[in-house]
């Protein structure tokens, strides 16, 4: 009888495993070999079947390079850098940024404090409205009626002179034959004027009206500045000066033109307000001029009857010498 330690066993493959076969006896071993065959098969029995979508309808894409690229920072001159090259690039850009945005911030934060504190200063300050005293509003009253104007004055002049003793000599000449004279003096020089009119033009037709009397005539323009005796009396001087250049016209006109008429009532009216106003205690040169208008006024006047030129000539002969009572 053969020893059993002798014998060669018998291993079955399963699953990748061998596993011995033990020979107890030959029903034994066909049913173990049978349980292990079916142990083996059995995990196939129990598995399902997977379905699986057709191939049309799956979209295959094939996968993505999972490799990481390095990030790139745009720095302030438009070029990528590299955060690997230097670490504290990364930062540079956000920092400037903050920054900027924080001075601009704090900028217009203290634009917009200071406009309305400054609004709150102005309405915190009331305007008080300024009444003007009756003293005060009195005061503008005369200081408006105080300015008297330089007048213009268009003459017609017989010579200029460097003395006064001249000027009377050649005066005596011409008074003699009938025209009017007055000598007035300008800075350093003395000029004898023998007629008025109201513009150069008809100053020049006047003084060859005058030169038929055989006297030697120029025209010229002439501005006078009032003297002392406009100085208080400046709404009354003011006055004057209108009569003066009304009267004026009225008589050089009709000396120009006989046919001519005036309308006396206006020189009349204003010739009373004057006198109202020119009181007896007033002085003496504004007095005199008050006295020069109203004898020229009632010579224009009695020209309108006799039509006799000698009238209108006496009256320009009053008219100068209401310049001389102006600017004295």
């Amino acid at each position: 009888m053969d020893n059993p330690e002798n014998k060669k066993g018998i291993t079955i493959k399963i699953n990748g495993e061998e596993k011995p076969l033990v020979e107890d006896n030959g029903r034994d071993s066909v049913k173990v070999a049978k349980n292990q065959t079916s142990a083996a098969i059995e995990p196939e029995d129990e598995s399902f079947e997977w379905v699986f979508p057709k191939d049309e309808d799956v979209f295959y894409q094939p996968p993505a390079s999972m490799k990481k690229k390095n990030p790139t920072i745009l720095a302030f001159g438009g070029k990528r850098k590299n955060p690997e090259n230097k670490s504290g690039t990364s930062l540079k850009f956000p920092f400037f940024a903050i920054l900027f945005a924080v001075i601009i911030g704090s900028s217009l934060g203290v634009i917009v404090l200071k406009t309305i504190t400054a609004d709150k200063e102005v309405a915190a300050v009331p305007v008080e409205p300024v009444i003007p005293s009756e003293r005060v509003k009195g005061d503008k009253k005369t200081a408006a009626a105080s300015t008297i104007q330089p007048l213009t004055v268009y003459l017609v002049q017989g010579g200029m002179f460097s003395n006064e003793e001249a000027a009377k000599q050649i005066q005596e000449q011409v008074t003699a034959k009938g025209v009017p004279t007055k000598i007035l003096k300008q800075g350093e020089s003395y000029y004898l004027f023998l007629g008025s009119a109201t513009s150069l033009d008809e100053s020049k037709q006047l003084a060859m009206f005058l030169k038929s009397y055989d006297v030697e005539v120029f025209w010229k323009e002439l501005t006078l500045k009032p003297g002392s005796v406009a100085s208080g009396n400046e709404a009354i001087m003011n006055k004057m000066i209108t009569v003066y250049q009304n009267l004026t016209k009225a008589s050089s006109e009709q000396l120009l033109n006989p046919t001519a008429t005036t309308d006396l009532k206006p020189f009349q009216t204003e010739l009373e307000e004057l006198k109202a106003n020119v009181k007896d205690d007033a002085p003496a040169g504004l007095k005199a001029a008050y006295s020069d208008l109203s004898v020229a006024a009632d010579l224009i006047k009695q020209y309108q009857s006799t039509k006799e030129t000698s009238q209108l000539l006496k009256a320009q002969q009053k008219l100068l010498q209401f310049l001389n009572s102006y600017q004295i």
